[in-house]
């Protein structure tokens, strides 16, 4: 899942509520990768007060969510490109297609 904030300086958390598998949650900012929190667990049983926060360590304007594993089956590393050139985002609902 792709996540896109269009505003400056966004320091979102992400949690893994309702979650039924891990996953790699993938930290961009200017068309770079700048964190990886790899193998992120679902955390059945807690309630929401309890839940485990994440959050990038710089500003971010994308977050891509992948199964866990993803990031080291496919060698993606802090500092590398990312793009989204040939995609058209729909204004209307910040949805890729």
């Amino acid at each position: 899942m792709l996540f896109i904030f269009e505003s400056e300086n966004v320091f979102p958390s992400f949690w893994m509520k309702d979650m039924l598998i891990a996953i790699d949650i993938i930290w961009i900012n200017d068309g770079e990768v700048v964190k990886i929190d790899k193998n992120v667990e679902p955390e059945p049983g807690k309630n929401t007060a309890e839940l485990t926060l994440y959050y990038p360590d710089k500003p971010i304007d994308y977050v891509l969510e992948v199964v866990s594993g993803f990031s080291d089956k496919n060698g993606v590393n802090i500092g590398d490109k990312f793009s989204l050139e040939g995609y058209e985002r729909k204004s209307s609902t910040q949805e890729i297609r």
